[in-house]
């Protein structure tokens, strides 16, 4: 067996990390939010150090522990998790099923009662003393990493099982899409979720640099620490244009900021190119799936709306309401091949076995898989708004929403009236309030028949930490909203 095929089966996620620990051990892992810097060589010892306190408390391989890597210091989480996994310990969100978590830990002095408080005092902030023995690393490929929750945008979220192995395999597709090369990273996104822990562990492999710092502050950071990437969600991204100040920007070390999580719109990745850097590339993918695809932007304007091309060894087909295959160019509910999927989710319940099963994971979403390798997410089968017997996609709407100049964000969804007949609404953030009557002309010229009943204008849209719409949030608003005529009329014979 070639000795690189037995590496890629059979690694142990924390095994390159201390790997460019004895090679480099002075070089720069993290950078904190308050600035302080974590080198390789203490970075390697604390996951050490942490994963002695996780036995001393118990933990054994097979277990999971709930952990939720969250401020004000993500790196403890994260160093958290690292240990957890060298020792063969899986973490997981702590709303996991709690008879399935042996623990859960919670950062800070003061944890809430029945949680186990971890800190500072948990690594050490020194290189590893003369005559330490590095703790032996745990190798189990079936063994689970971490239990992931999945985006939760139509209702509560699963929790999707990863094991060490498809763990491995998720990070060197990330490697292979963007070169693999060292980086220094801000990562805007939660770093336990599927994307961010990814991301966070494709760097440490690479040798680079984890800068964990608000997007709000990255016009001082980029510059201050050289960052090369950024990995952040479209609000995130757009956070930091508006954060930069008037003449700042482009900046020359910036190479790539990477988008995902839901659609980049034009303007917003138009002026991200102008002012941040040129490169802004698009990701698609799941906590269920991985990487599923990928593209700069400005190489998909030839085909609107796409999410990117296939990543090699991701395959997908879109098929109809019988499971079978559409020709290349139509749509259909989309299904995935890979040895990148997840195992399946946490409970063991019928959605788990209806998802995951022929070796496909069966997703939500409605797309289009294009003979040439592109993908095109229309959304998810569950977002489709079915006014009153007319289906439509909500990027429909906010596609055309975002074409107006002052809009930043947009999102379409459907609200049962009172007789229970569904509506279009939608709900916008712009730079100042538009006249409802500019907004009402502007729809029924741009989405003749479909042009939303009503229009919000919010502060901020309902996201998760991924920055997806949680949709089910603004159904609710928009069902309070209908009840509040009939409650005053009530109250006003």
């Amino acid at each position: 067996m070639p000795f690189g095929n037995r590496w890629h089966r059979c690694m142990n996620v924390t095994e390159p990390i201390r790997r460019i620990a004895r090679l480099n051990p002075n070089a720069t892992a993290i950078i904190r939010a308050d600035g302080s810097r974590i080198g390789y060589g203490v970075l390697d010892h604390a996951i050490d150090r942490m994963a002695g306190y996780a036995a001393r408390l118990g933990l054994a391989p097979g277990d999971i522990a709930g952990l939720r890597i969250a401020g004000p210091d993500e790196s403890l989480g994260l160093i958290l998790m690292l240990a957890l996994a060298r020792i063969g310990v899986a973490s997981a969100e702590p709303d996991a099923p709690a008879k399935r978590l042996r623990l859960r830990f919670q950062a800070g002095a003061s944890p809430a009662p029945g949680n186990v408080g971890f800190d500072a005092s948990w690594m050490v902030n020194e290189p590893a003393a003369a005559g330490h023995v590095p703790r032996p690393i745990r190798t189990d490929p079936a063994g689970l990493f971490r239990i992931f929750a999945s985006s939760g945008t139509t209702g509560s979220p699963k929790h999707v099982a990863v094991t060490q192995a498809v763990q491995v395999r998720r990070v060197h597709a990330f490697c292979l899409a963007d070169g693999g090369g060292p980086a220094v990273r801000i990562i805007g996104i939660n770093l336990g979720c599927s994307w961010g822990c990814a991301t966070a562990l494709r760097t440490l492999w690479a040798g680079g640099t984890i800068v964990l710092s608000n997007p709000a502050h990255a016009p001082d950071t980029i510059p201050r620490y050289g960052v090369t990437s950024i990995v952040t969600s479209p609000v995130s991204l757009r956070m930091i244009l508006e954060a930069l100040p008037p003449g700042a920007g482009p900046f020359p070390l910036l190479g790539q900021i990477e988008v995902g999580g839901s659609m980049v719109p034009e303007p917003l990745w138009r002026a991200a190119g102008e002012r941040l850097c040129g490169r802004i590339v698009s990701v698609a993918g799941s906590a269920e799936a991985g990487l599923t695809a990928s593209a700069p932007v400005d190489a998909m304007t030839h085909r609107p709306g796409a999410s990117g091309l296939i990543v090699p060894g991701v395959e997908i087909e879109a098929v109809d309401g019988d499971n079978q295959p559409v020709p290349p160019g139509h749509e259909g509910i989309l299904r995935i091949r890979s040895d990148r999927l997840a195992s399946g989710y946490l409970e063991a319940s019928e959605t788990s076995t209806e998802r995951f099963r022929d070796g496909w994971f069966h997703s939500n979403d409605i797309g289009t898989v294009w003979p040439d390798g592109w993908l095109t997410i229309s959304g998810r089968s569950s977002d489709v708004i079915n006014a009153g017997g007319v289906k439509v996609h909500p990027q429909v709407i906010e596609s055309a929403l975002l074409k107006l100049p002052t809009v930043l964000d947009a999102a379409a969804f459907g609200v049962p009236d009172a007789m229970g007949v569904t509506r279009i609404w939608a709900a916008i953030v712009a730079r100042s309030r538009i006249d409802d009557a500019v907004l009402n002309a502007f729809c029924r010229h741009a989405l003749p028949g479909i042009a939303p009943r009503t229009i919000l204008q919010m502060k901020a849209l309902p996201r998760n930490e991924n920055g997806k719409v949680l949709r089910e949030h603004l159904v609710d608003i928009g069902l309070h909203e209908t009840r509040q005529p009939a409650e005053a009329a009530g109250a006003h014979p």
